[in-house]
Order: structure tokens, then C-alpha cells, then sequence
């Protein structure tokens, strides 16, 4: 299907939705093949049409349901003919394991962009058409739940799973974010999982460290995305983060389960746990999380027992969890008797693999940023090209298409630049340039080098692909520098000397540091853009496609420059969001300070103008604003291309303090060559409002406020002023806690006062946020990691041997095996105790792990008691006698 630019390509997909699933490849009969032990003989389906309802359920049949039966499985109830469903990772691809635990080994999936480029489509049809081909294999795997969106926030440019997230902006992700929902969930078939609620930023200690954030700063930043979702696309289900939030974990954390997200957001789906984020099951059912993912085999019951006889905890809010889930079950086997044009669900089974494809080039072609294009290098003709040079294993060999971790898909058609360029020129030269997994800043391989300069040297032209190794960024690790390795930043600007005609193809799943920002002739920031990157990326050279990505994070000069860096990643124990709003552009900006480039930044082929701008104010009451603005947008060069007009709100005297403008609306816009097109954009309360802590809630205030209409945060066109005569002033303690900044003042540090006053409001403190009660007598608890007992005691030593090997058992030999041992070695050290009973499969109990706790904490005589009580019958008694460790 040819994509024309405007749209055409997102309405056939729509049209074809359906028939789409009836074409059968060799490719698609494989996947069959392989998936046929997995069909929905594995599920308890339902005999008869049915409404699954708590009040059939006992007590240990609710408390089985709330948990999973396995790792990808939900519980069945067998009396009851209530089916398991099967969850599966997303959220760039379907990732369905051949084996439960497989980190290799995957049924094949179709490879999207991942969440860091798509969102640089600044599209939301572009994302729904992604959700619709998700959900479609989805269809095809027989899986019920994919576990994506990822939606935390780039709160700093090393977080390891940055890859894995749209933006730095509350505003973008979450309109993305609504869009990708829409798509997964359209038909009622697939439900999605807007995931990690919240505050999960950083992959440094991500299971036992607590992030300390203020209330404003929370709602503004870091629920606003989660909030808009809620409200804009109801996720069937939402997925909580590892980390505290102010001490508490998420899975337990009623302020923002119980309070938040079901009290004031009025959600009524189904929060699951991140696989083993469960401290304390009883205080997660009261906190409302309703599914605990792994399945833990009961491994909670005799504390969720203990909590009913103390009457901590109450059968009804058990009742309100199983509710939820057989919801859940409920919804998802009526998608399965029938589409909603009576075709029974077995003909949905079948897949078209190239048009799946299709759709990822599509995607991706939308979604790479031109960065730079000196002396307007690109596009090249091909009539004119004679040779072309490909520098770099990621060119060829090995394209850098996707991250690392429980997000990675088995793609089985990747295509790979140096592949794509023999449609355009007919001698194409290649050299490695450097070895895939060389993470080193400090060394260069001088004899890879001067091949690389040797061939490049005698081509008309260079394609250089670069970027940072998968080695580097994952899922279970930070990124210590925002650097590429030395022998990548060698080859850019040892090339630049020798060959000018230089573009530069960047593949990193974060923003990284750009020295050598003025030598290539062009540069195309691609992130991570799935299976066919590669092929979009050459169309994009030789003008087969404008380019038409804009920037979702700000690429700062140095990772020093984020204010953020001076409190990122923080200890083992506590991260402090010190910098509060002052994130990403909203700093940047707002301070003035110099970027390599901004937020919303990206080139096309060709010149657009605006002009004519009128705004409107249709509604200003107190509680309710309504803003029309409309101007002209034309192109005025001679190529086909897409503009993104982004809309930013500036409140011209507030009386707290407020980022100098925010992103508010955006649009995605299609035109031809001397075509016009008369833009409408509305603003509404929430584009003009802000959290007031004091009144805990969100309020505008009677003033000026600007608007602010252009390319990027620091490229605006028009502007026009409104004022407001109707609102709220701020309270007095919002005015306290988050005082104006005096004109010209640059923030570069936040002192204990200035952050303290932010969380006095009423009788809460910062300091009663950071307490953590203790566990157990000093000494290891069950949420000590591995690497800790390991480094201290012979058991410790021993427990962390048995899961290591445990986790590298399916590992084969290969060109990635060093990436998989790395990322599984420092996944394992940084596990909790209690997660070896989670992901344990019922092999071990809580009993057990206290006894082992207790023995490496020298207490051996409760040691022996408690082994006592996990291996003999005395152990269902021993819960009303003996507290747990």
C-alpha cells in the first residue's frame, strides 16, 4: 500500500482492518506452526455464555483470582468455567515467549518504533495505527492483555528505559498515549496497559528505592499523562511501578491507587502489579491493586489471613479486586465468541506478516528527526550518486532497531540501510567501523578506523550509522553517561575530514552528547525505529519521503545541563525530584539556557509559513475556559511534506511560580507545494490550569496569558495575548511552597529549604514522606538484594549462583549472548529477597525465605523455628502465633 502523506495510508488500514487477517504467508504459516502449542486449548474456555460474578466465588477461589496461575496466565476458576487470560510484553511488539522464562527465544512479532521515535511522529493517528497492528497480533498469539503503553516520563536523558517512553512532556504522551489505546482496544479483542503508575523514572534500584516529589510537582508532571489517559481513553488495564512514591510502595500506595486514580480519576479497570513489584499483599488489596503478576501460588494467603482476623483488611475490598478481574475475564471472552459481524473468532487467527511490515516502514519513515541539513545536502538524487559508502555495524550486520529487555521482539525481517541502498545507486562500499558490543568511551580500535576512513575516502558519499550499542541502554540499568563510545565518535569526526558529503544515522534509545554536531553534512536522529528502519531511513536520503519527525526530549549540550543530573539517580534507598517542574524544555526554557537542540525541533524538505492569527475567547468562567485560535499554514518550498504546529501557554503574571510556557495542542499537517490550510486549535481549562496544593486542586488564575504558535519550543511564529477576567487566585500555600523566581534568575541548584517548603502543606512534611518503618530487627529484610546478601554471606552467595543460573539457562550461544548475560546479571543482583518467592512457581514460601533471612542475620534459633513452620503442618497455624520477619 503506497503511503501518499496524507492520511490515506492510516484510512486503507482502517478499511482492511478486518480482511487484513486472512492472507497466509510462509512467513505467517511458520508463526502458525509455532504457535499451535499455544492456542486456546491451553485457556478453560467458558462452555456457555455466561456473567462471571464475585458472589459464586469462595473466599479461596478470590483470593486465587487476584493472583496469577503463572507468569503470562491469569487464575482460573474451573468450577465456575472462569477462563485464564494470557498477558504479554509489549509495548513496541508482541513479545510471546516460546518458554515462560525465554529472554532468546520468542514466537516471531512484528518490530514497530519504539516509544522514544514514535513519538517523534507527533501523530496520534500514526500511534493508533500502531495499536491496531499490535492488537492484531495480539489476535493472532491469543493473548488478551499487552502490557504498553510505557508512559513515565524522561525526567533525565541516561534512564536505561528511556527507549521504552514517548517524552519528557505530560502533555504529548499522554495525547500519544490515548491514541496507542484506541488502537489496541477499538475492536474490545486486546485490552492495553498504561504502565508504570508512577513515578518510575530510573531503572538504579527500581525495586526498593523511594522517590521523594512534591504534590504539585507530582500532579503536573508525573499523574498528568496517566490522568489524561484515563479520562481520554479508559485502559482496560494499568500497570504499577516497582518503586515508593514517598514512601510507599505503588503496589500499596493508596494515595495514588486508592485515592487518586480510583477516587478522583474514577477509574474502574484493572491495576495488575509489574511482574514481582508485590511487598505486602494485604496493604496492596486494600490500596486496591487488583491483580498480582507473577502468579504467587498463594504465597500471600496466609498473610492476607492473618490481615482479615485483625481486620486490617476486609472479604468486601477483596470482593472489589475480584470484581474488577472477572470484569476483565468477562469482557475479553465475549470478544472472543464473535466480531461484530457475527464471524466466529477462529477466522481471525491468520496474519498478513508483510503487511504488518508495511505498516512499521510507514511508521518509522513518519517518525525519524532531521536534525541538521547543511547547504540542503539531503535529498540526494540518485541519478547523481555513483557511490555511496555504509560506515558502521549498525548499517549492516547488526541495525539498532530496538531496546533491550522484556520489551525486545523476535523480528524476522530487518532491513538494513546498506541492503537499501542498492535501489538507488549500484556500487555501495562497506566497512564495520566498530565492534557491535565496544561500549568503551576511553579506547579506539585504530585499525577498524582507518579501514573505516580508507573506504570512505574514495565514495561520493558517506552513510555513517552510529549511535550507542544495545550493551549500553536497557531495562534493569542507567546509562552512566550521555556519550557514545569512543570509536563511534571517532568515526564522525575522523570521516568529516575526509569525505564532506557525510550524512549521519544516529540509532540510540536516549538523547545522547553531539561535540561534532557541525562536521556531517546531515544528521537524522532515528532512535529506535523497529524492523524497518533501515529501509525508511534510505528512502528518506534520496527523497522517496520528506522527513517528518520533530523532537519528544530536549537534546541538551551536556548531560551536566539538565538540572536533574545533580540528583539523578540518587542512593539505594532515596531518589529526590529536587528540580520539581524545572524538567526537560519546561528548564531549559524557562532558563534561558543554551541547547544543541530544542524540544519539537526537526527539519523537513521544504518551508513552511504562518500567518494570520486569530484567537478567540468563547468561554471564561471560573471552572471553565474555552479558546479558539486559528491561523494559515502554508507550504512554501516545492516538496510534499508535513509540518507540526505546536501550540505553548505562557502565564504572563502568576503568582507561583510557573514553567515560562508548556505545550498545550499540536497538530500533524499533510500539504502539497504552495498549499494552505486554515489550522484550528481549542484550549480549554487544562491548558490553562495549574495544581494548587492548598486547595488540592487545579485552578486558573484571572490574568494574561500568552499564546504562543510554532515549530518548536524556541521557533515560534505567532503570538497574542488574552486575558482572563474570571478565576482563582492561588492559595497561600501554593504561594509559599512554590514562590514566583525573580526575573533573570537561573536555577542551578535546590537547597534543603527550598525543597522542604514544597512538602509543608498541613501537617505532612518531607520528612514523614522519607520514613521508612523498619522491616525487621537491623540487619537483611526481605527487601535486601541479591548483590547484598551475596557480598556478605555464604547463603547470599549461594541464593544469588541459583538464580543467575536459573535466568541464563535458556540463553544460547550467539551475537547477543554477551548482551543477555550482562543485562540478566545485573537484573539478578538487584532483586529483592522476596521476589525469589514471586517468581518462584510455589517452589518457595515466605516461611522459608524469613528462615534464611533470619539465618544470615545470625538469629538461629528463629531461623529454626520459622524452618519449622514452612516444612511442617504446623506451618497453616504458625500465622496466628508468629509474626513474619
Amino acid at each position: 500500500m503506497t503511503d501518499h502523506g496524507d492520511g490515506t495510508c492510516a484510512a486503507d488500514c482502517a478499511r482492511q482492518e478486518d480482511s487484513i487477517r486472512t492472507g497466509t504467508t510462509a512467513s505467517s504459516a511458520k508463526s502458525e506452526t509455532l504457535a499451535s502449542t499455544y492456542t486456546r486449548s491451553e485457556r478453560t474456555t467458558a462452555a456457555t455464555p455466561l456473567t462471571y460474578s464475585v458472589e459464586h466465588l469462595n473466599l479461596s477461589e478470590k483470593l486465587k483470582i487476584i493472583s496469577g496461575k503463572s507468569l503470562w496466565l491469569s487464575a482460573p476458576v474451573p468450577r465456575l468455567q472462569i477462563p485464564s487470560i494470557r498477558l504479554s510484553d509489549g509495548p513496541h511488539g508482541v513479545r510471546k515467549p516460546v518458554q515462560d522464562f525465554s529472554l532468546q527465544r520468542a514466537y516471531p512479532a512484528t518490530c514497530f518504533p519504539t516509544a522514544a521515535a514514535l513519538a517523534c511522529s507527533w501523530d496520534p493517528a500514526t500511534v493508533k495505527e500502531v495499536g491496531r497492528a499490535l492488537r492484531s497480533e495480539c489476535v493472532h498469539y491469543d493473548i488478551q492483555v499487552l502490557l504498553g503503553p510505557g508512559m513515565n516520563l524522561k525526567r533525565h536523558p541516561c534512564g536505561g528505559r528511556n527507549f521504552e517512553y514517548f517524552s519528557e512532556d505530560p502533555y504529548l504522551t499522554g495525547k500519544l498515549a490515548s491514541a496507542y489505546i484506541h488502537g489496541v482496544e477499538g475492536t474490545g479483542q486486546v485490552a492495553a496497559c498504561a504502565k508504570h503508575f508512577a513515578v518510575n523514572n530510573q531503572e538504579s534500584h527500581r525495586f526498593v528505592v523511594n522517590a521523594v516529589v512534591d504534590e504539585r510537582t507530582l500532579r503536573e508532571l508525573y499523574l498528568r499523562h496517566f490522568e489524561m489517559v484515563v479520562k481520554e481513553a479508559s485502559p482496560s488495564t494499568m500497570m504499577c511501578a516497582y518503586n515508593k512514591v514517598n514512601g510507599q510502595y505503588c503496589s500499596e500506595n493508596e494515595h495514588l491507587s486508592k485515592n487518586i486514580l480510583r477516587g478522583e480519576w474514577g477509574y474502574d479497570g484493572v491495576l495488575i502489579s509489574d511482574w514481582g513489584a508485590v511487598n505486602d499483599r494485604a496493604a496492596g488489596i486494600k490500596a486496591q491493586l487488583d491483580l498480582e503478576m507473577p502468579g504467587s501460588h498463594g504465597a500471600h494467603n496466609r498473610e492476607i489471613r492473618k490481615a482479615l482476623s485483625e481486620e486490617t483488611l476486609t472479604e468486601a475490598d477483596i470482593d472489589k479486586c475480584a470484581r474488577r478481574v472477572l470484569a476483565l475475564v468477562d469482557k475479553m471472552r465475549e470478544s472472543d465468541e464473535e466480531e461484530s459481524d457475527g464471524r466466529r473468532s477462529s477466522t481471525r487467527q491468520k496474519i498478513s506478516w508483510p503487511f504488518q511490515h508495511d505498516i512499521a516502514k510507514r511508521v518509522a519513515t513518519d517518525c525519524a528527526v532531521l536534525l541538521t541539513n547543511r547547504d540542503d545536502f539531503l535529498p540526494l538524487d540518485p541519478v547523481d550518486v555513483k557511490s555511496v559508502a555504509v560506515i558502521g555495524e549498525f548499517g549492516k550486520n547488526f541495525p539498532r532497531y530496538q531496546g533491550m529487555g522484556s520489551s525486545h521482539v523476535n523480528a524476522e525481517w530487518v532491513r538494513a540501510a546498506y541492503d537499501e541502498v542498492f535501489r538507488f545507486c549500484e556500487k555501495v562500499d562497506f566497512s564495520r567501523g566498530y565492534d557491535v558490543d565496544d561500549d568503551r568511551v576511553d579506547r579506539i580500535d585504530e585499525e577498524m578506523l582507518q579501514e573505516a576512513i580508507q573506504v570512505a575516502s574514495s565514495a561520493q558519499v558517506v552513510i555513517l550509522c552510529v549511535g550507542l550499542p544495545e550493551i549500553i541502554e536497557s531495562e534493569g540499568f542507567d546509562r552512566p553517561h550521555m556519550t557514545m563510545p569512543a570509536q563511534h565518535s571517532a568515526l564522525v569526526k575522523e570521516i568529516s575530514k575526509v569525505n564532506k558529503n557525510l550524512v549521519l544515522v544516529l540509532s540510540n534509545g536516549s538523547v545522547i552528547e553531539m561535540p561534532w554536531v557541525n562536521e556531517p553534512k546531515a544528521i537524522f536522529e532515528c532512535f529506535l525505529l523497529g524492523e524497518a528502519g533501515g529501509a525508511a531511513i534510505v528512502d528518506m536520503i534520496f527523497g522517496i519521503q520528506s522527513p517528518s519527525g520533530r523532537l519528544s526530549e530536549t537534546i541538551s549540550i551536556k548531560q551536566e545541563d539538565h538540572l536533574s543530573d545533580k540528583y539523578f539517580p540518587g542512593t539505594r534507598d532515596t531518589v529526590e525530584y529536587r528540580e520539581g517542574l524545572d524538567v526537560g524544555y519546561r528548564y531549559f526554557d524557562s532558563a534561558k539556557k543554551e541547547v544543541r537542540f530544542p524540544f519539537g525541533h526537526g527539519l523537513t524538505y521544504t518551508t513552511f509559513e504562518y500567518s494570520g492569527m486569530n484567537v478567540q475567547v468563547l468561554e471564561d468562567e471560573t471552572r471553565s475556559k474555552y479558546v479558539e485560535l486559528t491561523f494559515n499554514l502554508t507550504n512554501a518550498g516545492d516538496v510534499s511534506a508535513k509540518e507540526v504546529v505546536q501550540c505553548y501557554i505562557h502565564q504572563v503574571n502568576p503568582s507561583v511560580y510557573r514553567p515560562i510556557h508548556e505545550l498545550k495542542a499540536f497538530e500533524k499537517i499533510y500539504l502539497h507545494p504552495g498549499e494552505f490550510k486554515k489550522v484550528i486549535l481549542k484550549l480549554t481549562f487544562d491548558s490553562f490550569s495549574f495544581y494548587d496544593v492548598g486547595f488540592g486542586d487545579w485552578i486558573v488564575e484571572p490574568d494574561a496569558f500568552e499564546i504562543r504558535v510554532g515549530a518548536s519550543s524556541r521557533d515560534i511564529r505567532l503570538t497574542e495575548k488574552i486575558n482572563f477576567k474570571t478565576g482563582q487566585m492561588a492559595s497561600e500555600d501554593a504561594r509559599k511552597s512554590y514562590p514566583p523566581k525573580p526575573n533573570g534568575v537561573i536555577l542551578s541548584d535546590v537547597d534543603d529549604d527550598t525543597f522542604n517548603r514544597r512538602f509543608l502543606v498541613g501537617s505532612t512534611s518531607r520528612a514523614e514522606r522519607t520514613s521508612e518503618p523498619s522491616l525487621v530487627e537491623p540487619g537483611f529484610n526481605r527487601n535486601s538484594l541479591l548483590k547484598e546478601v551475596a557480598a556478605i554471606t555464604t547463603l547470599g552467595k549461594f541464593l544469588k549462583w541459583v538464580v543467575l543460573k536459573g535466568a541464563t539457562a535458556d540463553l544460547k550461544p550467539g551475537p547477543s549472548l554477551k548482551r543477555d548475560e550482562k543485562i540478566l546479571e545485573i537484573a539478578v543482583q538487584n532483586l529483592p529477597l522476596r521476589t525469589m518467592v514471586l517468581f518462584g512457581g510455589g517452589v518457595l514460601s515466605f516461611e522459608l525465605m524469613d528462615a534464611m533471612i533470619a539465618s544470615m542475620n545470625g538469629f538461629y534459633l528463629k531461623a529454626l523455628w520459622l524452618f519449622l513452620v514452612a516444612f511442617t503442618p504446623f506451618r497453616r497455624k504458625a500465622w496466628t502465633s508468629k509474626p513474619a520477619l
